[in-house]
């Protein structure tokens, strides 16, 4: 074959059903039911898909949940009543409820005004789209929604008005600066809220399925703090890794006024989208208290806005994204249930524990941790690693006597934030690649530095903060 020749759809698809039923007849080990195998390799055969992508990932992944029913691998109750998981229709709700603050202009009014406020230097106007992101991540539940539609045209409008564009190798200016922690700051953010990006409600699930229940205010009260405090040292270390050769400016604030002025004052759909968002954060805060699920409130939220005519029903049909998630989600999700049920990551995770149990919890937590982030770097995107990953690192944590919560509010952080590591770590880090503001090297390069940066905040910042809520 030649040098950058690329094999047909087809053929991958050959190598990945290759792959699949080589790991389908690997002997099941003692107390491992006969089926674990063939699902595990179905399993596989769709992660390798994923990756390679000889078909989109909505057509790879109903291809394995055929495979899984076809085969019997999956009984007819237990494949379909995946679709009816309350974890699930959480994403879809508040993702097409969050479609309010793109069509309503909310999302870019409120990035705007943060770079009005904070636009005189590039490090200001960083922190400005960095706080702009710590407010839109409660609401919009997708941080590819965060980005391609608010945070990521305002970053590239500001660095071109500067003159920074990456044709006229210009980039270092500040477009290359901005973009970075932009990136960043969009990636960070989805580890603060539990609704802030789709694998949090599924870390969440799998905890649940473990015994462990975390509230959206649970959630917020452990990774608010250490999350917002990384946040805020972001835009500081970029500035450090990645300085920008224009330091002062006055003409962010010019076009952030400017594109305040198009839009007019608020329009009574914006001040509805407000009010019912706060009224959702409001709702899942007290969920518990109320005895309403996270999901009922996303709902009542999603009527909320079609009775006022804010959303309607073409902005439901014409969801396509959101429903191909809703599809794929589910499917990964019972896949993986089902590997729990047969046996299979309770018995590699005793393997685990009998390797690790000269070692203190501590010492077991972190090693496991750091397995579990390194993972990053081959599995692509949020929630297919907390689909793959989550449930067998979980149990490995809590077999090496980590306190449970503690350890799966660990991996639930890092599956969230943990995105900007590769390019291909999350489905919003592409698009900042496509700018050409950040360089594969540079991308790379950073990822590793700010990994420490990161973990070392986490691990002071967050440990201090776990100790005092008491984990």
């Amino acid at each position: 074959m030649r040098a950058g020749r690329k094999l047909s759809p087809n053929l991958l698809l050959v190598i990945i059903v290759l792959i699949g039923v080589a790991i389908a007849f690997c002997p099941a080990p003692p107390g491992v039911d006969a089926k674990a195998f063939p699902l595990l390799g179905v399993f596989i055969a769709t992660i390798v898909g994923v990756l390679l992508q000889p078909y989109p990932m909505l057509i790879i992944t109903l291809f394995g949940f055929f495979a899984c029913m076809v085969c019997g691998l999956l009984s007819y109750s237990e494949g379909f009543a995946c679709f009816g998981q309350g974890v699930i229709w959480l994403v879809v709700f508040t993702s097409i409820a969050a479609k309010a603050f793109v069509k309503t202009n909310l999302g870019h009014r409120l990035a705007c005004f943060f770079v009005k406020k904070m636009g005189h230097s590039s490090l200001s106007l960083a922190y400005g789209l960095t706080l702009s992101e710590i407010i839109l991540c409660a609401v919009i539940p997708s941080n590819t929604a965060r980005a391609s539609c608010i945070t990521l045209p305002l970053t590239v409008s500001v660095s071109e008005s500067l003159g920074s564009f990456p044709s006229a190798h210009t980039e270092g200016l500040i477009g290359r600066f901005l973009s970075l922690c932009a990136m960043h700051a969009n990636q960070l953010s989805c580890a603060i809220f539990l609704t802030a990006v789709a694998s949090n409600p599924m870390c969440q699930k799998f905890m649940a399925d473990a015994g462990v229940h975390v509230s959206w205010w649970e959630w917020f009260k452990m990774a608010g703090i250490p999350g917002l405090i990384c946040m805020l040292n972001m835009p500081w270390i970029m500035y450090k890794l990645s300085p920008p050769q224009i330091k002062t400016i006055q003409h962010a604030k010019d076009i952030a006024e400017m594109q305040l002025s198009a839009m007019s004052s608020m329009s009574k759909n914006e001040y509805i989208t407000v009010f019912v968002f706060l009224g959702m954060l409001i709702g899942w805060v007290f969920g518990d208290v109320l005895h309403v699920q996270t999901a009922v409130v996303a709902l009542g939220g999603l009527c909320a806005l079609l009775m006022t005519n804010v959303l309607n029903a073409d902005d439901i049909t014409g969801a396509k994204d959101i429903w191909g998630i809703c599809i794929w989600l589910s499917i990964l999700n019972v896949i993986t249930g089902k590997l729990a049920d047969l046996g299979l990551i309770q018995h590699y995770s005793s393997i685990l524990e009998r390797r690790l149990c000269g070692l203190s919890w501590p010492l077991a937590w972190a090693a496991i941790s750091v397995t579990y982030y390194m993972a990053r770097y081959v599995v692509p995107g949020n929630v297919l690693h907390a689909c793959a990953m989550f449930p067998s690192f979980f149990r490995m944590l809590i077999a090496c006597g980590v306190p449970a919560k503690l350890g799966g509010m660990t991996l639930a952080v890092i599956t969230a934030y943990c995105g900007f590591v590769t390019p291909y770590g999350s489905s919003s880090c592409p698009l900042y690649l496509n700018t050409g503001y950040i360089g594969q090297k540079l991308w790379w390069r950073i990822g590793v530095i700010t990994t420490f940066a990161y973990f070392a905040i986490w691990i002071v910042f967050g440990g201090i903060w776990w100790k005092i809520c008491g984990q």
